[in-house]
């Protein structure tokens, strides 16, 4: 029987249990945040808040502020979700990866800035065994496995990823992270 992951409520409790491979720092809370040792620049993302309400790469001092801001537009605290920024000058390539019945395929970007943005930009797309090579030359092999493992497990789901030239997440030595696995 192949597993997919149908919702985002469904994704969020196999990410939070770090069943999806190499990810950003993340919080949960803003209280889990100022727990942490994690001083440098935030992403404020949310449960179902509208992708042009997510904000980048805020100075950690200035996370309040913008708590605020986002709660004046009527987007609760409690559904607030922070992780680490990315060091989008080290970016090597983003998007959406799939392999399907039929193979490979890739809609990706190499702009230097958060995926969503980048996409307004630049949306490639690749198919077939080129996916495979391009993918495999930037990531680290580690990262690359990760990824032909969540396609094992998740044979029908697009999983959505960002790699850099240097190592970034929660798991030592990996230069790519994966943002999200799914079917919906």
């Amino acid at each position: 029987m192949k597993k997919r992951i149908s919702n985002k409520k469904e994704f969020y409790e196999l990410y939070n249990a770090g069943l999806l491979g190499n990810r950003a720092l993340a919080w949960n809370t803003h209280d889990e945040l100022l727990a942490s040792d994690w001083r440098g620049d935030i992403c404020i993302r949310g449960v179902n808040i509208p992708r042009n309400q997510v904000r980048y790469n805020i100075p950690f001092e200035k996370v309040p502020e913008e708590i605020k801001d986002l709660e004046s537009k009527g987007i609760p605290k409690e559904i607030l979700r922070f992780n680490q920024s990315m060091p989008d000058q080290d970016l090597v390539m983003q998007g959406e990866a799939a392999y399907l019945l039929h193979g490979w395929e890739l809609t990706y970007t190499t702009v230097k800035t958060p995926m969503n943005k980048a996409f307004e930009k630049e949306r490639l797309v690749a198919r077939g065994l080129a996916v495979k090579l391009m993918l495999e030359s930037t990531m680290d092999p580690s990262s690359f496995e990760d990824l032909k493992a969540l396609f094992d497990l998740y044979p029908e789901s697009i999983v959505e990823f960002s790699t850099y030239r240097i190592a970034i997440g929660n798991i030592p030595g990996r230069n790519t992270v994966f943002w999200e696995v799914r079917n919906y």
